[in-house]
């Protein structure tokens, strides 16, 4: 199963600044791009965490292509906000067995696709080397290969590379 898990850049600081709009800023992004998406794509959305995502996809193809049209259409939707008022993602990607317990999701890729969002820069799309191989080329996206990475709470480095979004 691939996994893809976001988080929102500075999400405190955007709450910081106007809470209640910041929320229903997300409440609208999640049902006007994020969710459409996913469908398009076919995942599905498994957690939410007020400024995290978790999705679960069958193909490694669609979670990736998932991940980048959420990161296009998120920057196309920043460009009418001041710099400080975008909503900016950190988006980790991996590919790998999961176990799936009620609304709880476990497993190494569920770790590790959480874990690089956390090192991703904000804008990309961060994927393991299980995920660029079957996937990551096949885009034809600018990469960057981070190398392997030792990665929070993982007993074994991660390799990691960085696909950027191509904005038109």
């Amino acid at each position: 199963m691939a996994v893809v898990h976001t988080d929102i850049v500075s999400y405190s600081r955007l709450f910081g600044f106007d809470n209640l709009g910041t929320v229903v800023r997300l409440k609208d992004l999640r049902r006007r791009l994020f969710e459409p998406s996913i469908r398009h794509h076919h995942g599905r959305l498994v957690q939410t965490a007020g400024d995290s995502m978790l999705i679960t996809f069958n193909s490694i193809m669609q979670a990736v292509k998932c991940a980048v049209t959420i990161q296009v259409a998120l920057a196309i939707e920043n460009d009418v906000w001041p710099d400080d008022r975008r909503i900016v993602l950190r988006v980790g990607v991996d590919l790998g067995d999961v176990i799936a317990e009620g609304w709880n999701f476990h497993g190494d890729s569920v770790i590790i696709a959480a874990r690089l969002q956390a090192v991703c820069p904000p804008g990309g799309v961060c994927i393991s080397r299980a995920a660029h191989d079957r996937a990551g080329d096949l885009l034809r996206l600018p990469c960057e290969a981070l190398g392997s990475l030792a990665l929070k709470n993982l007993t074994s480095p991660v390799e990691a590379f960085v696909l950027w979004p191509v904005i038109s």
